[in-house]
């Protein structure tokens, strides 16, 4: 059995697109996604049982979208993982470009750029913990471990 907690759009200090405006469910899930690549940068990967993922919801207006964290009510990190995401999201954006350079392992400075020398062939924008040597998507998700990290 899965349960899960409504995150929001967005973070909670931000303006979202509403129901009505033109584009809406676009520009919506669109902002769901930064968000959970937010979360992730913050938090670090879901751990086993628990899963971010952007869920739609009835409305005498329409169908509107929010971030959700699903967990396994067996699962006790899960469990954990959903409950601190709800209680210490980030409440702006502003701390987005800080949290997407961290390593979710270790939080030393993720390296883009000319130092992807390693793998700059696996994947556009992604990014190179070189203390743990693990290659990131951009939404924090593992790309490739190399031998000889910390981890």
């Amino acid at each position: 059995m899965q349960d899960y907690v409504s995150l929001g759009p967005l973070p909670s200090d931000e303006s979202c697109a509403q129901i009505g405006d033109a584009n809406y469910a676009v520009q919506a899930r669109m902002e769901c996604t930064r968000f959970i690549a937010l979360l992730r940068a913050t938090f670090g990967p879901e751990p086993s049982g628990a899963w971010l993922t952007t869920k739609a919801f009835d409305h005498d207006y329409g169908t509107y979208y929010e971030v959700v964290c699903y967990f396994n009510p067996r699962a006790p990190a899960s469990i954990d993982y959903a409950f601190r995401c709800e209680r210490e999201a980030p409440t702006s954006w502003g701390s987005e470009a800080a949290a997407l350079r961290q390593c979710p392992e270790c939080g030393a400075e993720l390296e883009i750029g000319s130092a992807m020398q390693l793998s700059s062939y696996l994947a556009a924008g992604a990014l190179l913990c070189p203390k743990c040597k693990i290659i990131y998507n951009p939404d924090h998700s593992v790309l490739a471990r190399f031998p000889g990290g910390d981890h």
